[in-house]
């Protein structure tokens, strides 16, 4: 996975909640499609989007937290 790589969550294997420290409006959802913003040694950041370009959310994800299909590079 590369920085700005488009995603699709296929399953997620971590529950995500959404609480006021959490940026944008909701936890991620499978088939959500998300942008990763910055990779780390062990993670990465992923944003997912509305058609407007409004955040619905903004998560750290290490790769045991979801399953991904990588959509574009």
């Amino acid at each position: 996975m590369n920085q700005y790589s488009v995603v699709k969550i296929k399953s997620l294997n971590k529950n995500f909640k959404y609480n006021e420290g959490s940026f944008g409006s909701r936890s991620p959802r499978v088939g959500d499609i998300a942008i990763i913003v910055e990779v780390y040694d062990s993670a990465f950041d992923l944003e997912c989007s509305d058609e407007n370009g409004f955040t619905l959310w903004l998560e750290i994800f290490e790769p045991s937290d979801a399953e991904l299909e990588l959509v574009c590079i």
